[in-house]
Order: C-alpha cells, then sequence, then structure tokens
C-alpha cells in the first residue's frame, strides 16, 4: 500500500510541477533578469562571461543561465517554460532525493512523510517555480550531503566522499561559495561533534577542495580572462566577501532568520515547537535525528551572520527540516498504532486548531470574494469554477477536521487532511491563482503596446535599470540616464525619443519639463506604474 501511495504522490507531485509552469509570464524583478541574461549568452556566444542589457553580468556563475540556454534551444529563444524548466526539474529531483535520503537514515515511511512535507512547504514550492537559482543550489548541495552521509556508512568506498566534493563543485558553479559553505560547515560539525577525526581525515579535505577548485577553474578562469580586472575583483570580492559584512544587497539583521523561517515552512512550523520538545526529550533514543539536525543548525547559525539574507537563501537546508518534521510525525503515528499515544496528542492538538480554522477562513473568504465581481470579472468561467471548487473543499476540509479533533482525533488523519490541503493549494496556485494574476503582474502586455510605438530603429532610454523591458521588448542595450537627465536630453534633441520612466519620477520633474513631453501609454505592474514618453516637438515636427 506506501508503495502505491508514494507512486501515486510523486505523480501528482510531477503533475502540478510540469503541468502548468509554462501559463504565466516572467515576472519582475528575478524572473526577466535572469532569462535576458541566458537569452544573450545564446544570441552572442558569450558562455563563460554572462552579460545583460549588453553588459557584462558580474553577480552569479554561469552553470544556471547555461541551463536556461539549454532548455531554451529547442524554442529558438528563453520562454517562461524553458526559463522556469530546470529550477522545476531540480526541485522535483530534490524532493525524489530527499526521500532516499530519508529512507536511507530512517525508514520507507519516514521517507514518504518527509517528501510531502518538502513539497507542501511554502517557501519551497514557490521558489522552485520560480526562475530562481536556489532549487538547483539546493539539490546539490543535498547530494553533496546525500554521498558523504553514504561514505559515512560505508567505511571502504571513498568515492562517495570524492561525489560528495563533485557536487559542492557544481554548487558553487550554481550560486558561489555558499554552495561550499552549507555542505562542508554541516559535515565537518557532524564529525567534530562526534570526535570521528579518523573519518575527517579520510573525507580529504585538501584533496576536495582541489577538486572544487578544478570545477570551479573551468569557467572562471576563462570569464577573468575576458571579463578583466573589473570583473575578477566583482566576481571573487564583492560577490563573495561583500555579502559578509555590511552586504550591499538585502542587509539584514543576524536574527532575521529566525522569525522569517517559520513563515516560509507553514504549514508545518506550526508543529516545531512540539517537535523541539520531542526530540529533547528522546535526545538519546534517537541518535539518527544528529546528522540532519547538524545539516541544518550549523548552516542556519552560519548564514545569520551572513549580512545579505532573504528567506529563499535558506531553501538548502529545507531537506533537513522536513527529515526532522516527518520523523516527529512517522514516530508518534507509529505510538498510534500501538495504541500509546494519547499523552503525546497535545503536542498536535493546538496547532492542528489553528490549521483548520486557517483552513475554513480561507475557504469563506474565496467563495465571498465571488460576491463581489470585480474580483473574479476577468476570470474565465472554468477558473472561476475550480476557484470556488477549491474553496469549498478547503473550507469543507476545515471543518472536517474540528470534528475529527473533537471526535476521534487520529494522527493519521490529521497528517493526511493537512498535506491534501496543501496539495490542492499548490493546485490551484499554478493552475488559477498565477495565471490569473498575470495580467497584474507581467509586463509583456505594455511592452507589446510599447513595440507597436517605439521602432527598432528609434531612439529609447529608461531612467531606471531597463532589464525587465530588455526581456520583454527583446531589445537591448537600452541606455540608462537619470530621469532630469533624460527629461533635458530630450528636450535639447531634435531627434525623436522615447524615455521609459517610473511614475514618481515623473511627478518629481518640474512642471516646465513635464509640458514639452507627452505621456504616449503607462502601466501598472505589480506596485509601479511605467510611462512611456516622447518629446513633444520632435513628435509634432516627425
Amino acid at each position: 500500500m506506501r508503495h502505491i501511495a508514494t507512486f501515486v504522490f510523486f505523480a501528482v507531485v510531477a503533475a502540478i510541477f510540469f503541468g502548468s509552469i509554462g501559463g504565466w509570464d516572467l515576472w519582475d524583478p528575478d524572473e526577466p533578469r535572469y532569462a535576458q541574461v541566458a537569452r544573450e549568452m545564446i544570441e552572442t556566444g558569450s558562455y563563460a562571461l554572462p552579460h545583460i542589457n549588453g553588459e557584462i553580468y558580474p553577480d552569479k556563475p554561469p552553470l544556471f543561465f547555461w541551463m536556461i540556454a539549454a532548455a531554451s534551444f529547442p524554442f529558438g529563444d528563453v520562454n517562461a517554460f524553458s526559463a522556469r524548466f530546470p529550477p522545476v526539474f531540480f526541485g522535483f529531483c530534490l524532493i525524489l532525493l530527499t526521500y532516499f535520503f530519508t529512507r536511507k537514515i530512517f525508514d520507507p515511511l519516514t521517507a514518504l512523510l518527509a517528501a510531502v512535507i518538502l513539497f507542501s512547504t511554502e517557501g519551497f514550492f514557490k521558489t522552485s517555480l520560480s526562475v530562481h537559482f536556489d532549487s538547483i543550489l539546493a539539490f546539490f548541495t543535498t547530494a553533496s550531503l546525500f554521498c558523504f552521509y553514504c561514505g559515512y556508512t560505508d567505511k571502504k568506498n571513498r568515492v562517495y566522499f570524492l561525489l560528495s566534493w563533485l557536487f559542492m563543485g557544481l554548487a558553487v558553479s550554481t550560486k558561489g561559495p555558499v554552495g561550499l559553505a552549507v555542505p562542508l560547515v554541516s559535515i565537518v560539525t557532524f564529525l567534530l561533534c562526534r570526535k570521528d577525526f579518523k573519518t575527517l581525515k579520510r573525507f580529504s579535505v585538501v584533496t576536495g577542495l582541489f577538486i572544487v577548485a578544478g570545477i570551479v577553474a573551468c569557467w572562471l578562469l576563462p570569464a577573468c580572462i575576458s571579463g578583466g580586472e573589473d570583473y575578477t575583483n566583482n566576481i571573487l570580492l564583492k560577490q563573495t566577501f561583500g555579502r559578509l559584512v555590511k552586504s550591499y544587497s538585502h542587509q539584514k539583521p543576524f536574527y532575521y532568520y529566525i522569525y522569517k523561517f517559520p513563515f516560509h515552512i507553514i504549514p508545518w512550523s506550526l508543529f516545531v515547537p512540539g517537535a523541539c520538545y520531542y526530540f529533547w526529550k528522546q535526545r538519546r533514543e534517537i541518535p539518527e535525528i544528529r546528522f540532519p539536525l547538524v545539516w541544518f543548525a550549523a548552516p542556519f547559525i552560519f548564514l545569520s551572520m551572513v549580512s545579505g539574507k532573504r528567506g529563499l537563501y535558506l531553501l538548502p537546508l529545507y531537506p533537513a527540516s522536513a527529515m526532522l518534521m516527518a520523523k516527529f510525525w512517522r514516530d508518534h503515528i507509529c505510538l498510534e498504532v500501538k495504541g500509546d499515544s494519547a499523552r503525546h496528542q497535545k503536542l498536535f492538538m493546538l496547532p492542528a486548531i489553528l490549521i483548520f480554522c486557517i483552513f475554513i477562513l480561507a475557504g469563506i473568504g474565496i467563495n465571498i470574494a465571488s460576491l463581489f465581481k470585480t474580483v473574479l470579472s476577468d476570470m474565465p468561467q472554468s477558473s472561476q469554477i475550480l476557484l470556488l471548487s477549491a474553496g469549498g473543499l478547503i473550507c469543507f476540509i476545515g471543518i472536517l477536521g474540528m470534528v475529527m479533533l473533537y471526535s476521534r482525533f487520529r494522527l493519521r488523519a490529521l497528517f493526511s487532511l493537512v498535506s491534501v490541503t496543501m496539495i490542492v493549494l499548490s493546485a490551484v496556485g499554478v493552475f488559477v491563482v498565477y495565471p490569473y494574476a498575470n495580467t497584474s503582474k507581467s509586463a509583456k502586455f505594455f511592452a507589446q503596446r510599447i513595440n507597436t510605438i517605439v521602432k527598432p530603429e528609434n531612439n529609447l532610454i529608461a531612467s531606471f535599470n531597463p532589464v525587465l523591458f530588455n526581456y520583454y521588448l527583446h531589445r537591448y542595450p537600452i541606455r540608462r540616464i537619470e530621469a532630469d537627465n533624460a527629461l533635458l536630453e530630450m528636450l535639447v534633441s531634435d531627434e525623436r525619443i522615447y524615455l521609459l520612466v517610473k511614475e514618481k519620477e515623473y511627478l518629481r520633474a518640474s512642471e516646465n519639463l513635464k509640458s514639452r513631453v507627452m505621456i504616449l501609454d503607462r502601466a501598472k505592474i505589480k506596485k509601479t506604474t511605467y510611462y512611456l514618453l516622447v518629446n513633444r516637438e520632435a513628435n509634432n515636427s516627425g
């Protein structure tokens, strides 16, 4: 029966992951940028040295862009499907790897629970379906730790350790030094805690670092030779040490992840206090949790000390958290089967009440939204029906869960209800919500209108970083000038000049400047309104 459940689960995951990844456009800020880097890589043939808007892009290694480029060759260009395919593919592979890794450490039931928990975690699901490095990075770091653990348990085979270093090299080639830091900090901390200096010696840190350096050098040396001193300093210094202390990007306090991480592993974060209490009480009886515990805790502390932080940076730790949460659930489900779970049910009761209350309110909210015609008016009727049905189902599951809690409490039923609801929400997200939100979040429609006005031979400039429009206008380079200087340049030029400007920059301009330009079009994309301007006199003379 468990084999059937495992097969059905992975089939559903594959259907959700791959069924509609091209169903909505690439959204600002990151997705169009990374897609444009891959497009320029294809069109210029500069695969060692990435470019964007015609300039060198030194922020990230090229492996991720190679993957997007490879996925885009059958289409002749980078589109939403080909850009998302690599992170979605490796996200799916990460769930598979988590299943087999958990099975090796624990047992098949815990492995299935861990796979379900990882997939239904909000942060993992959202990141894996977007054009980001992190699901690929998480796969390589997890593969590195899996190979290490195989070598740790198989004392005779050093090939596993070499493979571990190989995956670290690929992780570094995906997103830089964090690909080395996460597995290496985990492994060294685990061995030191175990006082296993013999295995630490067998792990051959010096040899391994040479392997990582060799893999990285395959792309870094040609890139540095082509990019020159500025690129070398940027990729080696700014992108590494520049994020450690007083980061130039996403600087956050050291405690940022402590309050942010629980929101990214909803709904399972509600059970974390009970899991911590249980593992502390049983710390001597379940020594097998030590490796995933160190894997989570040591890099969490390390990454908290790094100045630059984003919630998705913790994605390499999600498999470890899923393993630990699965072990917590598995042990109590087995206790329930033996009839010895009454004293442990209080660890689950309050979180379950909160979750089912949220489900009920969410389901009611979705159905109330249908009463306001403006909310769903432009949604296709089939999507409206699907969304309202999902809302009704979620509300029903919430009510069913509350009835179950106060009649016949069963942990297996509780886990199933929570998991099924999260899977339903995931499916509704990719097949209904994301496509529906596309009209307000995509720049494609505004770009299509711009292309009917601005011809390829016309002069187009921007007062902001134009990477969003590079991709959708299929135009690069687009010259960037500060808003006031751009407006002045338009006024003194006899040539017709078109300017992309943000609304807040346009409103700050003087009335004299605004009176001498014409607004041709405008659009609100996410929370930002953009204007397309033209110099009035040149336009009239033209």
